[in-house]
């Protein structure tokens, strides 16, 4: 089949016979008027050996990270083809490729191709690398099956993919991982599903990038922001002894965000949001300078040792650690804390972030996992998961329509998990058992069976579905190979069933600590809320508050600040003892559940902490948030406070004055007060929409009210009247 004159481009790579092996693939594939060059790296001489007689193709030397750059300068045909050197071609490989080209639409195409991340990766079987015979037999009956199937896509890998040349020039021109953001506005990107390549990816690629020199800063801490002004001084207050640069993505705040990051020395990108974190990450991430890169959110505290941290990164021959993130997540009718781990810390160079939704970290050319290492003095807190900050940031919906959109990017059984877990979590419970069901039929690796088995159960206890439940739970038995993966959803079916006594044998029969199939920290401790629940329900109310005591005495907050109040005054207590109980580095997990509670609950525990904790800037400014709900004598304490000690601006007299949820004699009552007592003129205004708003049957009771809490103030009013 013939097909049209194309600019191959072959970046040098490789072992020798990788790279021997390549060109003597790629050479059949070739059309009569094809161009050929091969882009050789200055530092690989070896490779020079096996272009001697290649009078077929042109050698140009490499001038800097991208080879692709230098082909592409280098060569004149319409079409672009870009291969690494060690990739193996099949017979026809490039004829279905370049047949999509038919379509002026189309801007980018690429194979089928092992070793390469994103839509493009598909996995050989064993059978088919053991030789150049059995891998063209494999790739014969694989074009036969898929001849003619072309799939849309939002991107290929870099390791074998054609392009059209003005689309790639009007991206900007090419760079190591490509700009298929860029390409994307401009057309198709699809995949020659009928066209297949095996990429060797050896540690001598051609594509890998260089590590930084040595002199270079040896942390930057990237994030990406949008609105986070009530989470982000925490976070980048507490990166200040770990990383030497923090570079901050912002996707178009509209809050005090940037300034923030500004005012704590951050570098500030301000940039866009197209729905895609993995690419918003590595839009961060090419603004960094350091030889390693930490991925940090907002809504994170490093919680860790950084002097053990930075030591660990300097001597350390690995590619990335593991980190500790401590979540803080639901309270109100949820689970209490988590531990996961997850590869965070990673050599930039070596590393990218893939994924629309629930990235990950992987190799920037193969697309397979780093090689990981714990770092138990890497530690995170995260509060992102608290129905607090999930309805302030809408994460249920956001996370949901994101892991729609990946499920269509074609990303594979990962991108199907993303969409499940978004399911249940955003309460779809029906679509959520439909998506895990797919995935668990499609599913050939046994975490991914785990996590679609962990999905149908949830959604099945929810549902109250227990047959169901108990079916799956058993599929689980025989697929985990960690009592705490089914330890942890037997606990939760149990609880359902009412049979209390067996969910307390299971939570007693679970060591202190360990991990799921899933890599999530668990252990006795993290089914506290659940203990202390089955308790109370077999009225046993007293051991039920001592699970609470002895949970907060380890820093851990497993239930409601409303349900404590009523568990501990079961057994005779009150809230105080949880300021006293709790440890102050664990106040700040403490304080997302009081952000949550009943006004009542808060303002009392908020008391009892500020008893034990004068002047704590983290009360303050939970006191700031939830002070607008209290009663009004209430607020004049807490707004005392708050100028006392520096917040004028997070008056709680004021924030009163402007709900709408509260009266307007409140209102006005709040503003005269924040008036007459502080002189803040920032309260007059308000005064004055609240006045409007007295209904005038309440105006005196009111004007009488204000003359005994605001005098000078009721004598403007009545003046103003005269």
């Amino acid at each position: 089949m013939s097909h049209i004159p194309v600019s191959v481009i072959v970046a040098a790579g490789g072992s020798p016979d990788d790279f021997h092996a390549c060109l003597e693939s790629l050479r059949p594939t070739l059309g009569m008027r094809d161009e050929v060059v091969c882009v050789m790296p200055a530092d690989r001489p070896e490779l020079r050996a096996e272009l001697r007689g290649q009078d077929w193709l042109r050698v140009i030397e490499g001038t800097g990270d991208v080879p692709w750059a230098d082909g592409v300068a280098a060569t004149r045909h319409p079409v672009v083809v870009l291969v690494d050197g060690d990739v193996v071609l099949s017979a026809h490989w490039l004829d279905p490729v370049l047949e999509a080209f038919g379509d002026p639409a189309v801007v980018a195409a690429g194979p089928r191709c092992q070793h390469s991340y994103g839509p493009q990766q598909t996995d050989l079987p064993d059978a088919a690398m053991t030789s150049p015979a059995a891998f063209k037999a494999y790739a014969r009956e694989w074009r036969q099956a898929h001849r003619g199937e072309m799939t849309d896509v939002d991107r290929l890998g870099p390791v074998c993919v054609a392009i059209r040349r003005d689309a790639l020039a009007i991206a900007g021109g090419a760079t190591p991982d490509l700009p298929y953001t860029e390409l994307a506005e401009q057309g198709r990107i699809v995949i020659a599903q009928a066209s297949l390549v095996a990429h060797v990816a050896s540690p001598a690629c051609g594509l890998r990038l260089p590590d930084p020199p040595a002199d270079a800063p040896l942390l930057s801490a990237s994030l990406i922001v949008k609105d986070e002004e009530d989470v982000l001084a925490r976070c980048l207050t507490a990166l200040r002894d770990l990383a030497d640069e923090i570079v901050v993505y912002d996707t178009g705040s509209s809050d005090r965000t940037v300034e923030i990051a500004r005012e704590h020395g951050a570098t500030v990108i301000e940039g866009f949001w197209n729905d895609h974190f993995g690419d918003a990450r590595m839009r961060g991430l090419a603004h960094c300078r350091g030889r390693w890169a930490l991925w940090v959110d907002a809504d994170e505290v490093f919680a860790g040792d950084a002097r053990t941290v930075r030591e660990a990164m300097r001597y350390s021959e690995r590619s990335s650690f593991f980190v500790t993130i401590d979540n803080h997540e639901g309270h109100e009718g949820r689970s209490g804390s988590s531990t996961i781990y997850y590869p965070r810390l990673f050599r930039r160079a070596r590393t990218g972030i893939y994924g629309r939704l629930h990235e990950q970290v992987i190799d920037r050319v193969t697309g397979r996992p780093l090689p990981h290492e714990m770092l138990p003095d890497m530690v995170l807190d995260h509060s992102g998961y608290t129905p607090l900050r999930g309805v302030i940031k809408n994460k249920a919906a956001r996370n949901l329509r994101l892991a729609t959109l990946a499920a269509d990017d074609l990303n594979g059984l990962n991108a199907v998990g993303n969409l499940a877990r978004s399911q249940l979590s955003s309460r779809h419970y029906d679509d959520a058992i439909a998506t895990a069901k797919r995935g668990l039929a499609e599913a050939t690796e046994r975490m991914q069976k785990v996590l679609f088995l962990k999905v149908l159960t949830d959604a099945y206890i929810t549902q109250n579905r227990l047959d169901e439940a108990n079916a799956a739970i058993e599929e689980l038995r025989d697929t985990a190979t960690t009592e705490f993966t089914v330890g942890e959803h037997e606990i939760k079916l149990r609880f359902a069933e009412g049979d209390y006594e067996r969910a307390l044998e299971i939570i007693a029969g679970l060591p202190e600590s360990g991990t799921n199939d899933l890599l999530y920290g668990v252990g006795h401790g993290r089914f506290a809320n659940v203990e202390i629940e089955a308790l109370s329900r077999l009225d046993r109310l007293h051991e039920a508050a001592e699970v609470l005591r002895d949970a907060l005495r380890d820093g851990r907050v497993p239930i409601p600040v409303a349900r404590m109040a009523q568990v501990l005054g079961a057994a005779g207590g009150s809230l105080a003892e949880v300021a006293e109980l709790l440890p102050r580095e664990s106040v700040r997990g403490l304080l997302f559940s009081i952000a949550e509670a009943p006004p009542e609950a808060a303002d009392e525990l908020l008391e009892a902490l500020w008893r034990r904790y004068p002047a704590e800037p983290t009360v303050l400014t939970l006191a700031a948030r939830v002070g607008r709900q209290v009663p009004l004598i209430r607020a004049m304490e807490w707004s005392a406070r708050l100028r006392q000690h520096g917040f004028p601006g997070r008056c709680t007299l004021l924030a009163l004055s402007r709900d709408v949820g509260r009266t307007s004699r409140e209102r006005t009552l709040a503003a005269a007060i924040a008036l007459e007592m502080f002189h803040d003129e920032a309260a007059l205004p308000l005064l004055n929409d609240a006045l409007a708003d007295v209904p005038d049957e309440q105006g005196a009771a009111v004007l009488d009210e204000i003359r005994i809490l605001a005098p000078r103030v009721s004598a403007s009013i009545e003046l103003a009247d005269a």
